[in-house]
Protein backbone atom coordinates (compact mmCIF):
# COMPACT_ATOMS: atom_id res chain seq x y z
CA UNK A 1 0.00 0.00 0.00
CA UNK A 2 1.37 3.44 -0.99
CA UNK A 3 0.01 6.72 0.32
CA UNK A 4 0.35 10.36 -0.66
CA UNK A 5 3.30 12.12 0.93
CA UNK A 6 3.38 14.35 3.97
CA UNK A 7 6.10 16.97 3.95
CA UNK A 8 7.56 15.50 7.15
CA UNK A 9 7.12 12.04 8.64
CA UNK A 10 7.76 12.09 12.38
CA UNK A 11 8.54 8.79 14.07
CA UNK A 12 7.79 8.86 17.80
CA UNK A 13 4.98 10.58 19.69
CA UNK A 14 6.71 11.61 22.91
CA UNK A 15 7.14 15.29 23.82
CA UNK A 16 9.99 15.84 21.33
CA UNK A 17 8.02 14.46 18.38
CA UNK A 18 4.90 16.39 19.39
CA UNK A 19 6.77 19.69 19.88
CA UNK A 20 8.35 19.20 16.47
CA UNK A 21 5.03 18.37 14.83
CA UNK A 22 3.35 21.45 16.31
CA UNK A 23 6.23 23.71 15.22
CA UNK A 24 5.91 22.45 11.65
CA UNK A 25 2.13 22.69 11.64
CA UNK A 26 2.30 26.27 12.93
CA UNK A 27 4.41 26.89 9.82
CA UNK A 28 1.85 25.31 7.51
CA UNK A 29 3.88 22.13 6.91
CA UNK A 30 1.84 18.89 6.63
CA UNK A 31 3.03 16.08 8.90
CA UNK A 32 2.26 12.52 9.88
CA UNK A 33 3.14 11.25 13.35
CA UNK A 34 3.55 7.52 13.82
CA UNK A 35 4.11 5.61 17.06
CA UNK A 36 4.89 1.89 17.26
CA UNK A 37 3.29 1.46 20.71
CA UNK A 38 -0.34 0.37 20.72
CA UNK A 39 -1.28 2.82 23.48
CA UNK A 40 -0.07 6.18 24.70
CA UNK A 41 2.51 6.21 27.49
CA UNK A 42 1.22 6.59 31.04
CA UNK A 43 3.03 7.82 34.10
CA UNK A 44 5.21 10.65 35.33
CA UNK A 45 8.56 10.09 33.59
CA UNK A 46 9.97 13.54 32.63
CA UNK A 47 7.84 15.93 34.65
CA UNK A 48 9.97 19.03 35.23
CA UNK A 49 9.40 21.90 32.78
CA UNK A 50 12.27 24.37 32.83
CA UNK A 51 11.47 28.07 32.22
CA UNK A 52 12.81 27.95 28.65
CA UNK A 53 10.34 25.15 27.86
CA UNK A 54 7.53 27.26 29.33
CA UNK A 55 8.63 29.96 26.88
CA UNK A 56 8.30 27.44 24.05
CA UNK A 57 4.73 26.80 25.15
CA UNK A 58 4.16 30.56 24.97
CA UNK A 59 5.78 30.75 21.53
CA UNK A 60 3.61 27.90 20.23
CA UNK A 61 0.45 29.52 21.60
CA UNK A 62 -0.19 26.89 24.28
CA UNK A 63 0.64 28.78 27.46
CA UNK A 64 -3.03 29.05 28.58
CA UNK A 65 -3.42 25.26 28.13
CA UNK A 66 -0.27 24.66 30.19
CA UNK A 67 -1.26 27.02 33.00
CA UNK A 68 -4.54 25.14 33.43
CA UNK A 69 -2.83 21.84 34.27
CA UNK A 70 0.67 22.61 35.62
CA UNK A 71 1.79 22.42 39.24
CA UNK A 72 4.43 24.54 40.93
CA UNK A 73 7.57 22.81 42.23
CA UNK A 74 7.05 21.15 45.59
CA UNK A 75 9.00 21.85 48.78
CA UNK A 76 11.27 18.90 49.55
CA UNK A 77 11.58 17.31 53.00
CA UNK A 78 13.94 14.61 54.20
CA UNK A 79 12.97 12.10 56.91
CA UNK A 80 14.89 9.56 58.97
CA UNK A 81 15.07 6.03 57.67
CA UNK A 82 13.36 4.29 59.26
CA UNK A 83 11.12 7.14 60.32
CA UNK A 84 9.76 6.82 63.81
CA UNK A 85 10.86 9.52 66.22
CA UNK A 86 8.35 12.14 67.26
CA UNK A 87 10.88 14.83 66.34
CA UNK A 88 10.92 13.59 62.75
CA UNK A 89 7.23 13.97 61.95
CA UNK A 90 7.76 17.23 60.06
CA UNK A 91 11.02 16.25 58.35
CA UNK A 92 13.94 18.45 57.45
CA UNK A 93 13.60 20.92 54.57
CA UNK A 94 15.98 20.24 51.67
CA UNK A 95 16.77 23.33 49.56
CA UNK A 96 16.29 21.96 46.05
CA UNK A 97 14.91 24.72 43.82
CA UNK A 98 15.07 28.36 44.82
CA UNK A 99 11.96 30.30 43.88
CA UNK A 100 12.97 33.44 42.02
CA UNK A 101 10.75 36.43 41.26
CA UNK A 102 9.67 36.85 37.67
CA UNK A 103 11.17 39.86 35.92
CA UNK A 104 10.14 41.93 32.89
CA UNK A 105 12.78 40.19 30.74
CA UNK A 106 12.07 36.73 32.23
CA UNK A 107 8.33 36.45 32.91
CA UNK A 108 8.71 32.71 33.62
CA UNK A 109 11.70 32.57 35.94
CA UNK A 110 10.51 29.38 37.65
CA UNK A 111 9.64 26.07 36.07
CA UNK A 112 6.53 23.94 36.50
CA UNK A 113 5.74 20.28 37.18
CA UNK A 114 3.57 18.25 34.83
CA UNK A 115 3.71 14.47 34.48
CA UNK A 116 4.73 13.46 30.97
CA UNK A 117 1.50 11.57 30.36
CA UNK A 118 -0.50 14.79 30.82
CA UNK A 119 1.96 16.89 28.84
CA UNK A 120 1.74 14.56 25.85
CA UNK A 121 -2.05 14.64 26.11
CA UNK A 122 -1.97 18.45 26.07
CA UNK A 123 0.21 18.53 22.95
CA UNK A 124 -1.76 15.81 21.13
CA UNK A 125 -5.02 17.59 21.92
CA UNK A 126 -3.74 20.89 20.52
CA UNK A 127 -2.48 19.22 17.33
CA UNK A 128 -5.82 17.47 16.81
CA UNK A 129 -7.88 20.54 17.73
CA UNK A 130 -5.97 22.99 15.54
CA UNK A 131 -5.02 20.78 12.58
CA UNK A 132 -7.02 17.56 12.71
CA UNK A 133 -3.81 15.50 12.87
CA UNK A 134 -3.88 12.34 14.98
CA UNK A 135 -1.01 10.22 16.21
CA UNK A 136 -1.09 6.88 14.40
CA UNK A 137 -0.58 4.16 17.02
CA UNK A 138 0.62 0.61 16.29
CA UNK A 139 2.55 1.96 13.32
CA UNK A 140 6.21 0.99 13.18
CA UNK A 141 8.97 2.20 10.89
CA UNK A 142 10.86 -0.81 9.58
CA UNK A 143 13.26 0.83 7.11
CA UNK A 144 13.74 3.85 4.88
CA UNK A 145 15.54 4.93 1.71
CA UNK A 146 16.80 8.45 1.12
CA UNK A 147 16.69 10.02 -2.33
CA UNK A 148 17.78 13.41 -3.61
CA UNK A 149 14.42 15.09 -3.11
CA UNK A 150 12.48 12.71 -0.84
CA UNK A 151 12.58 9.84 1.62
CA UNK A 152 10.72 6.55 1.23
CA UNK A 153 9.66 5.03 4.56
CA UNK A 154 8.47 1.45 4.90
CA UNK A 155 6.11 1.08 7.83
CA UNK A 156 3.91 -1.64 9.25
CA UNK A 157 0.52 -1.08 10.85
CA UNK A 158 -0.71 -3.72 13.24
CA UNK A 159 -4.47 -4.14 13.64
CA UNK A 160 -6.17 -7.11 15.32
CA UNK A 161 -2.86 -8.95 15.20
CA UNK A 162 -2.54 -8.50 11.45
CA UNK A 163 0.33 -6.58 9.85
CA UNK A 164 -0.35 -4.25 6.94
CA UNK A 165 2.60 -2.76 5.08
CA UNK A 166 2.59 0.83 3.89
CA UNK A 167 5.08 2.89 1.89
CA UNK A 168 5.18 6.57 2.76
CA UNK A 169 6.85 9.17 0.56
CA UNK A 170 7.96 12.23 2.56
CA UNK A 171 10.16 15.23 1.93
CA UNK A 172 11.91 14.69 5.28
CA UNK A 173 12.05 12.02 7.99
CA UNK A 174 12.52 12.93 11.67
CA UNK A 175 13.24 10.32 14.33
CA UNK A 176 12.04 11.15 17.80
CA UNK A 177 11.97 7.44 18.50
CA UNK A 178 13.89 7.23 21.77
CA UNK A 179 17.20 5.91 22.97
CA UNK A 180 16.92 2.71 20.90
CA UNK A 181 16.16 4.75 17.79
CA UNK A 182 15.65 2.73 14.63
CA UNK A 183 16.41 5.80 12.54
CA UNK A 184 19.71 6.56 14.29
CA UNK A 185 20.83 2.96 13.84
CA UNK A 186 19.89 2.86 10.16
CA UNK A 187 21.70 6.15 9.59
CA UNK A 188 24.79 4.54 11.09
CA UNK A 189 25.31 7.39 13.57
CA UNK A 190 27.41 6.29 16.53
CA UNK A 191 25.87 6.71 19.99
CA UNK A 192 28.93 7.55 22.05
CA UNK A 193 28.91 7.44 25.83
CA UNK A 194 29.18 5.46 29.02
CA UNK A 195 27.11 2.72 30.63
CA UNK A 196 29.83 1.53 33.00
CA UNK A 197 27.75 2.25 36.11
CA UNK A 198 24.74 0.28 34.85
CA UNK A 199 25.74 -2.90 36.67
CA UNK A 200 26.04 -1.19 40.07
CA UNK A 201 23.75 1.84 40.06
CA UNK A 202 20.11 2.30 39.22
CA UNK A 203 16.67 2.86 40.62
CA UNK A 204 13.12 1.61 40.39
CA UNK A 205 10.86 4.41 39.18
CA UNK A 206 7.11 4.46 38.77
CA UNK A 207 3.71 5.68 39.89
CA UNK A 208 1.35 4.25 42.48
CA UNK A 209 -2.07 5.08 43.89
CA UNK A 210 -2.04 6.34 47.46
CA UNK A 211 -5.13 5.25 49.35
CA UNK A 212 -7.22 7.69 51.35
CA UNK A 213 -5.28 9.19 54.23
CA UNK A 214 -1.90 8.19 52.77
CA UNK A 215 0.38 11.22 52.44
CA UNK A 216 -0.84 14.28 50.55
CA UNK A 217 -0.22 16.26 47.40
CA UNK A 218 1.69 19.09 49.07
CA UNK A 219 5.34 18.08 49.53
CA UNK A 220 8.09 15.88 48.08
CA UNK A 221 9.37 13.32 50.62
CA UNK A 222 12.78 11.63 50.87
CA UNK A 223 14.01 8.82 53.10
CA UNK A 224 17.43 7.19 53.40
CA UNK A 225 20.66 7.45 51.46
CA UNK A 226 22.07 5.99 48.20
CA UNK A 227 24.85 4.51 50.35
CA UNK A 228 22.22 2.12 51.77
CA UNK A 229 18.58 2.43 50.70
CA UNK A 230 16.87 5.53 49.37
CA UNK A 231 13.23 6.37 48.62
CA UNK A 232 11.56 9.40 47.06
CA UNK A 233 7.79 9.96 46.90
CA UNK A 234 6.33 13.06 45.28
CA UNK A 235 2.82 14.06 44.21
CA UNK A 236 1.67 13.63 40.62
CA UNK A 237 -0.94 16.40 41.00
CA UNK A 238 -3.68 14.77 38.94
CA UNK A 239 -7.01 16.39 39.87
CA UNK A 240 -9.20 14.05 41.90
CA UNK A 241 -6.48 11.37 42.09
CA UNK A 242 -3.95 10.63 44.84
CA UNK A 243 -1.30 9.43 42.42
CA UNK A 244 2.25 9.38 43.75
CA UNK A 245 5.50 9.13 41.83
CA UNK A 246 8.25 7.11 43.47
CA UNK A 247 11.82 6.11 42.89
CA UNK A 248 13.94 3.94 45.13
CA UNK A 249 17.40 2.50 45.00
CA UNK A 250 20.68 2.39 46.88
CA UNK A 251 23.56 -0.03 47.27
CA UNK A 252 21.49 -2.43 49.37
CA UNK A 253 18.35 -2.56 47.22
CA UNK A 254 17.83 -5.47 44.85
CA UNK A 255 16.16 -3.65 41.95
CA UNK A 256 15.16 -6.79 40.03
CA UNK A 257 13.51 -8.20 43.13
CA UNK A 258 11.62 -4.95 43.80
CA UNK A 259 10.03 -4.91 40.33
CA UNK A 260 9.09 -8.59 40.57
CA UNK A 261 5.81 -7.85 42.37
CA UNK A 262 3.68 -5.22 44.06
CA UNK A 263 4.14 -6.96 47.40
CA UNK A 264 7.92 -6.71 47.24
CA UNK A 265 7.68 -3.04 46.25
CA UNK A 266 5.43 -2.21 49.20
CA UNK A 267 7.58 -4.24 51.57
CA UNK A 268 10.65 -2.26 50.45
CA UNK A 269 8.83 1.06 50.89
CA UNK A 270 7.78 0.11 54.41
CA UNK A 271 11.28 -1.13 55.20
CA UNK A 272 12.87 2.18 54.18
CA UNK A 273 10.26 4.45 55.77
CA UNK A 274 9.48 2.41 58.87
CA UNK A 275 5.85 3.52 58.46
CA UNK A 276 2.86 1.17 58.46
CA UNK A 277 0.30 3.93 58.05
CA UNK A 278 0.99 4.47 54.35
CA UNK A 279 -1.44 2.38 52.30
CA UNK A 280 -1.22 1.95 48.55
CA UNK A 281 -3.42 0.68 45.78
CA UNK A 282 -2.63 -0.06 42.16
CA UNK A 283 0.90 0.18 40.83
CA UNK A 284 0.38 2.24 37.66
CA UNK A 285 3.91 1.99 36.24
CA UNK A 286 7.16 0.47 37.50
CA UNK A 287 10.47 0.10 35.67
CA UNK A 288 14.18 -0.13 36.38
CA UNK A 289 16.32 2.81 35.27
CA UNK A 290 20.06 2.31 34.90
CA UNK A 291 22.59 4.95 33.81
CA UNK A 292 23.21 5.17 30.10
CA UNK A 293 24.85 8.49 29.24
CA UNK A 294 25.31 8.91 25.49
CA UNK A 295 25.02 11.36 22.60
CA UNK A 296 25.60 11.53 18.89
CA UNK A 297 28.10 13.63 16.99
CA UNK A 298 25.61 14.37 14.23
CA UNK A 299 21.87 15.02 14.48
CA UNK A 300 21.14 13.84 10.96
CA UNK A 301 22.21 13.15 7.41
CA UNK A 302 20.69 14.48 4.22
CA UNK A 303 16.91 14.47 4.61
CA UNK A 304 16.82 12.37 7.77
CA UNK A 305 17.21 13.80 11.29
CA UNK A 306 16.99 12.68 14.91
CA UNK A 307 15.99 14.57 18.05
CA UNK A 308 15.48 14.12 21.78
CA UNK A 309 16.43 10.76 23.30
CA UNK A 310 17.24 9.42 19.84
CA UNK A 311 20.20 11.83 19.87
CA UNK A 312 21.10 12.06 23.57
CA UNK A 313 20.28 10.13 26.74
CA UNK A 314 21.44 10.97 30.23
CA UNK A 315 20.69 10.97 33.92
CA UNK A 316 17.29 12.33 34.99
CA UNK A 317 19.08 14.46 37.59
CA UNK A 318 18.65 18.10 36.68
CA UNK A 319 15.48 17.68 34.62
CA UNK A 320 17.17 18.40 31.27
CA UNK A 321 16.13 15.51 29.02
CA UNK A 322 12.63 16.41 27.90
CA UNK A 323 13.51 20.11 27.97
CA UNK A 324 16.52 19.60 25.70
CA UNK A 325 14.35 17.56 23.36
CA UNK A 326 11.93 20.49 23.12
CA UNK A 327 14.83 22.75 22.12
CA UNK A 328 15.92 20.20 19.49
CA UNK A 329 12.39 20.09 18.12
CA UNK A 330 11.90 23.81 17.61
CA UNK A 331 15.45 24.41 16.39
CA UNK A 332 15.00 21.88 13.59
CA UNK A 333 11.36 22.76 13.03
CA UNK A 334 11.67 26.33 11.75
CA UNK A 335 14.61 25.43 9.51
CA UNK A 336 12.82 22.44 7.95
CA UNK A 337 9.75 24.61 7.36
CA UNK A 338 11.68 27.24 5.38
CA UNK A 339 13.54 24.63 3.35
CA UNK A 340 10.34 22.69 2.61
CA UNK A 341 8.74 25.91 1.32
CA UNK A 342 11.78 26.49 -0.92
CA UNK A 343 12.45 29.72 0.95
CA UNK A 344 15.78 28.71 2.50
CA UNK A 345 18.85 26.84 1.25
CA UNK A 346 19.09 23.22 2.33
CA UNK A 347 22.48 24.11 3.84
CA UNK A 348 20.85 25.77 6.88
CA UNK A 349 19.81 22.30 8.03
CA UNK A 350 23.48 21.62 8.77
CA UNK A 351 23.26 24.26 11.52
CA UNK A 352 20.91 21.97 13.46
CA UNK A 353 23.82 19.71 14.34
CA UNK A 354 26.27 22.62 14.58
CA UNK A 355 24.09 24.40 17.15
CA UNK A 356 22.71 21.52 19.18
CA UNK A 357 25.75 19.23 19.59
CA UNK A 358 27.81 21.73 21.68
CA UNK A 359 24.80 22.51 23.90
CA UNK A 360 24.06 18.85 24.56
CA UNK A 361 27.72 18.02 25.22
CA UNK A 362 27.91 20.78 27.85
CA UNK A 363 24.59 19.73 29.36
CA UNK A 364 25.66 16.07 29.60
CA UNK A 365 28.83 17.06 31.42
CA UNK A 366 26.82 19.07 33.93
CA UNK A 367 24.08 16.49 34.54
CA UNK A 368 26.66 13.70 34.88
CA UNK A 369 28.35 15.62 37.71
CA UNK A 370 24.94 16.03 39.34
CA UNK A 371 24.25 12.33 38.82
CA UNK A 372 27.47 11.46 40.66
CA UNK A 373 26.53 13.70 43.58
CA UNK A 374 23.09 12.11 43.76
CA UNK A 375 23.91 8.42 43.22
CA UNK A 376 27.60 8.23 44.12
CA UNK A 377 28.06 10.79 46.89
CA UNK A 378 31.48 11.16 48.46
CA UNK A 379 31.87 10.75 52.21
CA UNK A 380 31.33 14.47 52.85
CA UNK A 381 28.37 14.94 50.49
CA UNK A 382 24.83 14.93 51.87
CA UNK A 383 21.41 14.32 50.36
CA UNK A 384 21.03 18.09 50.06
CA UNK A 385 24.16 18.30 47.91
CA UNK A 386 22.69 15.85 45.41
CA UNK A 387 19.26 17.47 45.38
CA UNK A 388 20.36 21.09 44.92
CA UNK A 389 19.40 22.45 41.51
CA UNK A 390 21.35 25.53 40.48
CA UNK A 391 19.84 28.41 38.50
CA UNK A 392 21.78 27.48 35.34
CA UNK A 393 19.54 24.42 34.93
CA UNK A 394 16.72 26.78 33.94
CA UNK A 395 18.48 26.99 30.56
CA UNK A 396 18.62 30.78 30.17
CA UNK A 397 22.32 30.48 29.34
CA UNK A 398 21.83 28.14 26.36
CA UNK A 399 23.18 29.95 23.30
CA UNK A 400 24.33 29.60 19.71
CA UNK A 401 26.87 32.44 19.74
CA UNK A 402 29.37 30.65 17.49
CA UNK A 403 26.77 29.27 15.10
CA UNK A 404 27.63 29.73 11.41
CA UNK A 405 24.17 31.21 10.75
CA UNK A 406 24.19 34.06 13.30
CA UNK A 407 25.48 37.56 12.52
CA UNK A 408 26.77 39.81 15.30
CA UNK A 409 28.01 43.36 14.60
CA UNK A 410 28.05 44.31 18.27
CA UNK A 411 30.56 41.69 19.42
CA UNK A 412 33.42 40.02 17.58
CA UNK A 413 35.12 36.80 18.62
CA UNK A 414 38.68 35.63 18.25
CA UNK A 415 39.86 32.03 18.11
CA UNK A 416 40.92 32.38 21.74
CA UNK A 417 37.51 33.50 22.99
CA UNK A 418 35.73 30.82 24.99
CA UNK A 419 31.97 30.40 24.71
CA UNK A 420 30.14 27.95 26.97
CA UNK A 421 27.18 26.85 24.83
CA UNK A 422 25.13 26.10 27.94
CA UNK A 423 25.98 29.04 30.22
CA UNK A 424 27.41 32.03 28.33
CA UNK A 425 24.00 33.30 27.27
CA UNK A 426 23.41 34.34 30.87
CA UNK A 427 26.63 36.36 31.31
CA UNK A 428 24.94 39.77 31.51
CA UNK A 429 25.37 40.68 27.83
CA UNK A 430 22.99 40.34 24.89
CA UNK A 431 24.54 38.84 21.78
CA UNK A 432 23.55 37.15 18.55
CA UNK A 433 22.84 33.53 19.37
CA UNK A 434 21.37 34.31 22.81
CA UNK A 435 17.81 33.91 24.00
CA UNK A 436 15.71 36.92 23.01
CA UNK A 437 14.45 38.62 26.21
CA UNK A 438 10.87 39.79 26.66
CA UNK A 439 9.79 43.39 27.09
CA UNK A 440 6.32 44.09 28.53
CA UNK A 441 4.14 47.20 28.62
CA UNK A 442 4.78 48.19 25.01
CA UNK A 443 2.25 50.63 23.60
CA UNK A 444 1.41 49.36 20.14
CA UNK A 445 0.44 52.15 17.74
CA UNK A 446 -0.20 50.06 14.64
CA UNK A 447 -1.68 48.05 13.10
CA UNK A 448 -3.94 47.97 16.19
CA UNK A 449 -3.64 50.23 19.22
CA UNK A 450 -3.12 47.99 22.24
CA UNK A 451 -0.69 47.06 25.00
CA UNK A 452 1.61 44.21 24.04
CA UNK A 453 4.89 42.42 24.79
CA UNK A 454 7.69 41.04 22.65
CA UNK A 455 6.64 37.53 23.66
CA UNK A 456 3.16 38.28 22.28
CA UNK A 457 4.73 39.35 18.97
CA UNK A 458 7.29 36.56 18.50
CA UNK A 459 6.13 33.51 16.53
CA UNK A 460 7.49 30.09 15.49
CA UNK A 461 6.34 30.90 11.95
CA UNK A 462 8.37 34.03 11.19
CA UNK A 463 11.50 36.05 11.94
CA UNK A 464 10.87 39.24 13.92
CA UNK A 465 13.10 42.22 13.09
CA UNK A 466 13.18 44.61 16.07
CA UNK A 467 14.24 48.05 14.86
CA UNK A 468 15.60 50.26 17.63
CA UNK A 469 15.99 53.72 16.16
CA UNK A 470 14.33 57.07 15.65
CA UNK A 471 11.94 57.19 12.69
CA UNK A 472 13.27 58.84 9.58
CA UNK A 473 13.88 58.53 5.87
CA UNK A 474 16.86 56.18 6.20
CA UNK A 475 15.01 53.94 8.65
CA UNK A 476 12.04 53.72 6.31
CA UNK A 477 14.32 52.77 3.42
CA UNK A 478 15.65 49.83 5.44
CA UNK A 479 12.13 48.82 6.48
CA UNK A 480 11.05 48.86 2.82
CA UNK A 481 13.99 46.58 1.96
CA UNK A 482 12.97 44.18 4.71
CA UNK A 483 9.39 44.33 3.45
CA UNK A 484 10.51 42.62 0.24
CA UNK A 485 10.51 39.34 2.12
CA UNK A 486 7.17 37.50 2.28
CA UNK A 487 5.08 38.97 5.11
CA UNK A 488 4.39 35.54 6.55
CA UNK A 489 8.08 34.79 7.23
CA UNK A 490 9.52 38.20 8.25
CA UNK A 491 7.80 40.80 10.46
CA UNK A 492 9.29 44.23 11.11
CA UNK A 493 8.73 45.94 14.45
CA UNK A 494 9.74 49.58 14.89
CA UNK A 495 10.56 50.12 18.58
CA UNK A 496 10.42 53.79 19.58
CA UNK A 497 11.91 55.30 22.77
CA UNK A 498 9.74 56.27 25.72
CA UNK A 499 9.31 59.94 24.77
CA UNK A 500 8.22 59.31 21.18
CA UNK A 501 5.11 60.81 19.65
CA UNK A 502 2.11 58.53 19.31
CA UNK A 503 1.27 60.01 15.89
CA UNK A 504 4.24 58.48 14.08
CA UNK A 505 3.54 56.47 10.93
CA UNK A 506 5.84 53.84 9.45
CA UNK A 507 5.93 51.08 6.86
CA UNK A 508 6.88 48.63 9.62
CA UNK A 509 4.41 45.82 10.21
CA UNK A 510 4.14 46.80 13.87
CA UNK A 511 5.04 50.08 15.62
CA UNK A 512 5.43 50.18 19.39
CA UNK A 513 6.52 52.74 21.96
CA UNK A 514 8.72 51.41 24.76
CA UNK A 515 6.70 53.22 27.40
CA UNK A 516 8.57 51.81 30.42
CA UNK A 517 11.98 51.50 28.76
CA UNK A 518 12.16 47.72 29.12
CA UNK A 519 12.87 47.00 25.45
CA UNK A 520 15.84 49.37 25.18
CA UNK A 521 17.14 48.19 28.57
CA UNK A 522 16.81 44.46 27.95
CA UNK A 523 18.49 44.64 24.54
CA UNK A 524 21.16 47.00 25.91
CA UNK A 525 20.50 49.78 23.41
CA UNK A 526 22.67 52.46 25.01
CA UNK A 527 23.28 54.74 22.01
CA UNK A 528 19.83 55.66 20.72
CA UNK A 529 21.40 57.46 17.78
CA UNK A 530 22.97 54.21 16.54
CA UNK A 531 20.32 52.19 14.68
CA UNK A 532 20.21 48.63 16.00
CA UNK A 533 18.37 45.79 14.30
CA UNK A 534 17.75 42.64 16.35
CA UNK A 535 16.62 39.70 14.24
CA UNK A 536 14.73 37.21 16.42
CA UNK A 537 14.49 33.74 14.95
CA UNK A 538 11.30 31.65 15.02
CA UNK A 539 12.77 29.63 17.93
CA UNK A 540 13.13 32.69 20.15
CA UNK A 541 16.91 33.09 19.75
CA UNK A 542 18.65 36.16 18.35
CA UNK A 543 19.85 35.35 14.84
CA UNK A 544 21.30 38.74 14.02
CA UNK A 545 22.35 41.85 15.92
CA UNK A 546 23.29 44.45 13.31
CA UNK A 547 23.35 48.19 12.68
CA UNK A 548 22.10 48.68 9.15
CA UNK A 549 20.89 47.36 5.82
CA UNK A 550 24.13 45.51 5.08
CA UNK A 551 23.88 43.49 8.32
CA UNK A 552 20.26 42.61 7.59
CA UNK A 553 21.22 41.55 4.07
CA UNK A 554 24.10 39.43 5.40
CA UNK A 555 21.87 37.50 7.84
CA UNK A 556 18.98 36.87 5.45
CA UNK A 557 21.34 35.88 2.64
CA UNK A 558 22.39 33.01 4.92
CA UNK A 559 18.97 31.77 5.99
CA UNK A 560 16.80 32.65 2.98
CA UNK A 561 17.10 32.13 -0.75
Amino acid sequence: MTTTSPSVLIVGAGPTGLFHALTLLRNGIPVRIIEKQDAFQVGTRGCGLQPRTVEIYKLLGLLPDLLEVKADPFPVFEFDSPQGSIEDTEGKAVPMIEEVENTPSRPFNNGFMLMQERQEHLLRSAILRDYGVQVELSTELRSFEEHEDHVIAHVVKISDGEEKSETIYAHFLVGADGGKSTIRKQLGIEFVGDSSDAHSIGMVAGDIVGLEGTLDQKIWRLWGSPRDKKLSIRPCCVPGKNYLNFFLGGRNVDLDKVVSSRDVLLSTIHDITGRDDMKFGEVITMNIWRPNIRMVGSFGKGRVFIAGDAAHVHSPTGGQGMNSGAQDAINLGWKLALVDKNLAPKSILESYTQERVPVIASMLEMTTKLFNKTFKPSADETTADGMKREYELRMFGVNYRKSPIVVDERYTYTDEDTVDPYRSGDDGTVRAGDRAPDAPQLSQLSPVAQSTTFFDIFSPAYHTVLIFTHPGEETEKIIHRASRFPKDIVKTVLVLPQSSSTSITSAADIVVVDTEGFAFKHYMIEDKNLPTFVIVRPDGFIGGLVHGAEGLRKYFNIVLL
